[in-house]
Protein backbone atom coordinates (compact mmCIF):
# COMPACT_ATOMS: atom_id res chain seq x y z
CA UNK A 1 0.00 0.00 0.00
CA UNK A 2 0.96 3.35 -0.43
CA UNK A 3 2.52 5.59 2.22
CA UNK A 4 -0.48 8.62 1.54
CA UNK A 5 -2.70 5.77 1.90
CA UNK A 6 -0.94 4.47 5.27
CA UNK A 7 -0.75 7.74 6.56
CA UNK A 8 -4.72 8.86 5.43
CA UNK A 9 -6.22 5.89 7.27
CA UNK A 10 -4.19 6.94 10.26
CA UNK A 11 -5.49 10.76 10.44
CA UNK A 12 -8.73 9.35 9.62
CA UNK A 13 -9.35 6.58 12.60
CA UNK A 14 -6.92 8.87 15.49
CA UNK A 15 -9.89 11.05 16.32
CA UNK A 16 -12.87 10.24 18.08
CA UNK A 17 -15.34 8.75 15.89
CA UNK A 18 -19.50 10.45 15.72
CA UNK A 19 -20.29 7.65 13.07
CA UNK A 20 -18.55 4.57 13.21
CA UNK A 21 -20.36 3.13 10.76
CA UNK A 22 -19.29 5.74 8.12
CA UNK A 23 -16.22 4.94 8.79
CA UNK A 24 -16.07 1.30 8.94
CA UNK A 25 -17.59 1.23 5.31
CA UNK A 26 -14.83 3.86 4.23
CA UNK A 27 -12.52 1.75 5.55
CA UNK A 28 -13.69 -1.44 3.52
CA UNK A 29 -13.46 0.57 0.85
CA UNK A 30 -10.65 1.81 1.12
CA UNK A 31 -9.36 -2.19 1.87
CA UNK A 32 -11.40 -2.72 -0.98
CA UNK A 33 -9.18 0.14 -3.48
CA UNK A 34 -5.71 -0.73 -1.83
CA UNK A 35 -5.81 -4.55 -2.78
CA UNK A 36 -6.52 -4.80 -6.70
CA UNK A 37 -4.72 -8.56 -6.69
CA UNK A 38 -7.42 -10.63 -6.70
CA UNK A 39 -6.80 -14.47 -6.33
CA UNK A 40 -7.85 -17.27 -8.70
CA UNK A 41 -10.60 -18.03 -5.93
CA UNK A 42 -12.29 -14.81 -6.12
CA UNK A 43 -12.02 -14.84 -10.61
CA UNK A 44 -13.73 -18.67 -10.53
CA UNK A 45 -16.23 -17.08 -8.17
CA UNK A 46 -17.30 -14.06 -10.86
CA UNK A 47 -17.42 -16.49 -13.84
CA UNK A 48 -19.20 -18.79 -12.41
CA UNK A 49 -19.35 -22.47 -13.40
CA UNK A 50 -20.86 -22.01 -16.94
CA UNK A 51 -18.10 -19.42 -17.63
CA UNK A 52 -15.21 -21.89 -16.08
CA UNK A 53 -16.95 -25.02 -18.20
CA UNK A 54 -17.02 -22.50 -21.56
CA UNK A 55 -13.21 -21.50 -20.45
CA UNK A 56 -11.54 -24.57 -20.32
CA UNK A 57 -13.74 -25.89 -23.95
CA UNK A 58 -11.78 -22.89 -25.68
CA UNK A 59 -8.90 -23.56 -23.98
CA UNK A 60 -8.95 -27.13 -25.11
CA UNK A 61 -10.05 -25.95 -28.88
CA UNK A 62 -6.80 -23.83 -29.52
CA UNK A 63 -4.57 -26.75 -27.91
CA UNK A 64 -6.40 -28.76 -30.32
CA UNK A 65 -5.71 -26.25 -33.03
CA UNK A 66 -1.80 -25.87 -32.21
CA UNK A 67 -1.60 -29.68 -32.27
CA UNK A 68 -3.04 -29.26 -35.82
CA UNK A 69 -0.80 -26.97 -37.14
CA UNK A 70 2.39 -28.68 -35.29
CA UNK A 71 1.50 -32.22 -36.67
CA UNK A 72 -1.44 -32.13 -39.29
CA UNK A 73 -1.09 -35.98 -40.45
CA UNK A 74 -1.74 -39.41 -39.28
CA UNK A 75 -0.25 -42.49 -39.90
CA UNK A 76 -2.46 -44.05 -42.16
CA UNK A 77 -4.30 -47.44 -40.71
CA UNK A 78 -4.59 -49.52 -44.10
CA UNK A 79 -0.88 -49.32 -44.85
CA UNK A 80 0.24 -49.20 -41.20
CA UNK A 81 2.36 -46.17 -42.63
CA UNK A 82 4.71 -48.06 -44.80
CA UNK A 83 3.00 -46.40 -48.07
CA UNK A 84 2.91 -50.10 -49.69
CA UNK A 85 0.97 -53.15 -49.73
CA UNK A 86 2.81 -57.07 -50.06
CA UNK A 87 1.10 -59.25 -51.93
CA UNK A 88 -1.18 -61.80 -50.16
CA UNK A 89 0.26 -65.06 -52.45
CA UNK A 90 3.24 -63.60 -53.71
CA UNK A 91 4.44 -61.73 -50.12
CA UNK A 92 7.41 -59.89 -52.06
CA UNK A 93 5.47 -58.00 -54.26
CA UNK A 94 4.59 -54.55 -53.55
CA UNK A 95 2.53 -52.29 -54.47
CA UNK A 96 1.40 -48.61 -53.47
CA UNK A 97 -1.00 -48.01 -50.90
CA UNK A 98 -4.74 -47.35 -52.56
CA UNK A 99 -5.45 -45.76 -49.36
CA UNK A 100 -2.91 -42.54 -48.79
CA UNK A 101 -1.13 -43.32 -52.42
CA UNK A 102 2.07 -44.34 -50.98
CA UNK A 103 2.78 -41.62 -48.89
CA UNK A 104 2.08 -43.43 -45.59
CA UNK A 105 0.07 -40.62 -44.03
CA UNK A 106 -3.23 -39.09 -44.41
CA UNK A 107 -4.34 -35.98 -43.46
CA UNK A 108 -6.05 -35.30 -39.60
CA UNK A 109 -9.92 -34.99 -39.58
CA UNK A 110 -9.69 -32.09 -37.89
CA UNK A 111 -7.43 -30.45 -40.38
CA UNK A 112 -10.06 -31.70 -42.98
CA UNK A 113 -12.65 -30.15 -41.57
CA UNK A 114 -11.03 -26.60 -39.49
CA UNK A 115 -8.48 -25.99 -42.82
CA UNK A 116 -10.22 -26.83 -45.83
CA UNK A 117 -8.60 -25.32 -48.81
CA UNK A 118 -10.98 -24.45 -51.96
Amino acid sequence: MKVAHHIAVLLSTAGPNPHPDQVAASGQAANQVAEPNSTAADIAASLGTTGILLLLLMATFFMYVVSLSLHPNAKCNRCKGAGRHHGGIFSYAQRPCSSCKGRGVHPRIGRRILFKSS
